[in-house]
């Protein structure tokens, strides 16, 4: 009995000093942010990068009180380290249409194209049934996505290619044929067919143009000069 007692202590000792133990601090990354009233503020982004969809949060200090700030009233955003990938990047707003605006890094700049990356969180959720059939949601997943848009001669911005930044889920997602590829871009590339002829000609795969999707982009502006 006296083992079973001193078996029963361990274990809620142990379990006291798991429930105590300091968690890891978040290290945010530092960042600029400018708005609309020509406010600047130096400190440091308190939210991920790919969950800016309408509001972000931001402090002054690493370990301060973040505030909430509207994607909306945002002129620009810098922040370091924003991919992970030890780049400075500039965030601004992009809101031609009122309906979605979003904050977004440019990527490629040519003659007569520009081409933006926005980053966001895919969300998947998952569903379950209870024993009596009902449904119910058993969770929900996040995984990091980019997606890339493009825009010519200050025209309005069309997206055109979605990005996970796990190979795996993009090997698994977005592996297209090559016709299924072609009849993609001709959508995307409507106004500008030479996109899609030069990918035919060319041979690229979407392995290929997921590797680095601005080149759809340096042809689009090479047609146009």
């Amino acid at each position: 009995m006296k083992k079973l007692f001193f078996i029963i202590f361990l274990m809620v000792f142990s379990f006291a000093i798991t429930a105590n133990a300091k968690k890891p601090k978040v290290v945010w990354p530092k960042a600029v942010l400018t708005l609309k009233d020509g406010t600047v503020l130096n400190g440091y982004l308190q939210n991920d990068i790919h969950f800016m969809k309408k509001n972000i949060y931001f402090s002054e200090t690493q370990n301060g009180k973040d505030v909430k700030y509207k994607i909306v009233d945002i002129k620009s955003l810098v922040v370091d380290n924003a991919m992970q990938d030890g780049k400075q990047r500039t965030f601004i707003l992009i809101d031609d249409d009122p309906k979605f605006p979003f904050l977004a890094t440019e990527v490629f700049k040519g003659k007569h194209v520009v081409g933006y990356m926005e980053p966001y969180a895919f969300e998947n959720t998952i569903t379950s049934r209870t024993f009596t059939g009902i449904p119910y949601v058993a969770g929900t997943n996040y995984s990091g996505c980019r997606s890339y848009h493009y825009m010519v001669d200050g025209g309005k911005h069309v997206y055109y290619w979605n990005l996970f930044e796990s190979k795996k889920i993009n090997a698994k997602r977005e592996k297209y044929s090559q016709k299924k590829l072609l009849k993609k871009i001709s959508e995307k590339f409507k106004d500008y067919p030479t996109v899609a002829e030069e990918v035919e000609k060319r041979g690229l795969t979407a392995e290929q143009i997921h590797e680095d999707p601005t080149i759809l982009l340096e042809i689009l502006d090479k047609s146009l000069q």
